[in-house]
């Protein structure tokens, strides 16, 4: 019992920790719609900010989102069972140089359909683009439920 509650804890805290590294706050998606204004908050239009960093500013989020991610796991590893820990790791590392996700996510976020999705969406669409797989669908879904939201003011 006390240690599915120390592994719950610790997804928790993965979960917190990719919140913080997108510098914004992402709102459940299901209500009242995928990637559409609400009351009070407008759509973070990830796409174009990213477009407007400068290259070493991708490469500085993206070596922070690695080490923030990498640190996580490895603090978090002894915790969680045996049969967890590589499914997890497969699932959450990224495998590749911050210049290669970083231009993936470039070429991606030039896309207008992309532009509302969430870096730490985008990071994993791009791993995964590098690694060979189809991501038509991940993309399709992003699209629809990673989107972020910001309080206006």
């Amino acid at each position: 019992m006390q240690r599915s509650i120390t592994v719950a804890a610790c997804l928790a805290l993965i979960v917190i920790l990719f919140s913080i590294v997108t510098s914004r706050s992402i709102t459940a998606q299901n209500e009242p719609g995928p990637c559409t204004p609400r009351t009070g908050y407008e759509l973070v239009n990830y796409g174009r900010e990213w477009n407007a960093w400068s290259n070493g500013s991708r490469s500085i989020y993206l070596e922070g989102f690695v080490d923030g991610q990498s640190h996580t796991y490895l603090l978090l590893q002894n915790d969680l069972p045996t049969e967890r820990r590589e499914p997890l790791r497969l699932q959450t590392f990224t495998f590749y140089e911050s210049g290669a996700l970083r231009d993936v996510m470039t070429s991606l976020y030039s896309d207008p359909a992309n532009t509302y999705i969430a870096y730490d969406s985008m990071v994993y669409i791009a791993r995964d683009k590098l690694g060979g797989k189809d991501i038509e669908v991940a993309l399709r879904n992003a699209r629809q439920k990673d989107c972020g939201y910001a309080e206006t003011r």
